[in-house]
């Protein structure tokens, strides 16, 4: 027989396959935790695009049936204590400019991605923006600041955090 013609030998596999193990248990933890990571950058991706969403809809002043009053304009409520990992799109039925659940109407649901949570809310542990046509003027409650911040962050990793500024002119900025 040549030397052309062997084929590995058992100690030749083993340490290949031992190889193959380390550098698996090397890449696994930092492939999940890249996987938490990109599901928080979505997370805050998607907020923004829901809080455009709402300022949309007012531009266009979107038809949507109120139970009670007339719609004024259509905005984003988050409220971590009741809703950590959710927040609502809803309609401003009665010009308060804020979310009142027994007169708005909720237009839509959206709950967070898995394993990420609101971490804190800017001014107040509750938040509604609401974009009111035609400008569209934006109103930011409690207490009218100039300015919400949303922060979003990993559920087991409180310090991986990703933050979403809004301002009274509407334009969102992520940090």
């Amino acid at each position: 027989m040549t030397n052309s013609q062997r084929g590995f030998t058992i100690p030749e596999l083993l340490v290949v396959i031992g190889i193959m193990i380390l550098m698996a248990a090397l890449i696994t933890p930092n492939w999940r935790r890249g996987n938490q990571g990109l599901a928080l950058e979505r997370a805050v991706h998607k907020v923004s695009q829901d809080i455009t969403r709402a300022r949309e809809l007012a531009l266009r002043a979107q038809f949507f049936q109120c139970e009670q009053g007339n719609i004024n304009g259509y905005g984003i409520y988050w409220d971590r204590t009741l809703m950590p990992d959710s927040y609502l799109l809803f309609a401003d039925c009665d010009n308060s400019r804020q979310y009142e659940s027994n007169v708005d109407s909720t237009v839509e649901t959206m709950v967070l991605e898995q394993g990420v949570a609101i971490s804190s809310l800017n001014p107040d542990s509750t938040l509604s923006i609401v974009f009111v046509p035609p400008e569209p003027s934006v109103t930011i409650k409690p207490g009218n600041p100039s300015q919400a911040q949303i922060i979003l962050a990993l559920e087991n990793d409180p310090a991986a955090t990703r933050t979403i500024t809004v301002t009274k002119r509407g334009i969102i900025d992520i940090q």
